[in-house]
């Protein structure tokens, strides 16, 4: 009976360790996004203020909303990377293992809902500049972008960007 119990404690470990691993890892895109922007400029705030028709007073103040929250997301950003350096960094031999995965994975949480709210804040400042026919028009650009809208399986992938399943990513 001894021996069962501590194959299934054993069990539970790996488990605990794979779902860590799991939460690491489909994180680490977002803790290593841009935290001083794309690498290419705007693309996304150029081509919103092309399909949206913004005057150049709300492409400022668009611009504007955008380099503040960049800012003040850096923080953010920054902790999030020290909670997946930590994560790394813990040792699944030690005693307190599980305890420590389980106090980074609460501090992740809270960081992702951090990272979520600063996010909607930015979302409903650019909304709350934007005439109600550009609102309507960004809800439709939105809604075409979650189906995939026209240019879906230009980039590839089953969703329109490139990914495991896109072919060309395995050769």
């Amino acid at each position: 009976m001894k021996r069962m119990n501590k194959g299934m404690t054993n069990n539970r470990g790996a488990i605990v360790f794979a779902l860590a691993a799991m939460l690491m890892m489909s994180s680490a895109n977002m803790a290593n996004a841009y935290p001083d922007g794309p690498p290419d400029g705007d693309r996304h705030g150029q081509r919103m203020a092309e399909q949206l028709n913004l005057s150049d007073q709300q492409r400022q103040q668009v611009k504007q909303i955008r380099s503040e929250n960049r800012e003040s997301g850096k923080s953010i950003h920054e902790a999030m990377r020290q909670n997946r350096d930590a994560m790394h960094a813990l040792n699944p031999g030690s005693r307190d293992y599980r305890a420590e995965v389980a106090k980074l994975a609460d501090e992740k949480a809270e960081l992702v809902k951090q990272m979520e709210m600063h996010r909607g804040e930015s979302r409903a400042q650019v909304y709350a500049i934007l005439t109600p026919e550009q609102r309507e028009k960004e809800a439709t650009l939105r809604s075409n972008f979650r189906k995939g809208g026209k240019e879906k399986g230009k980039w590839g992938g089953r969703d329109g960007r490139r990914g495991p399943d896109d072919r060309r990513c395995n050769k």
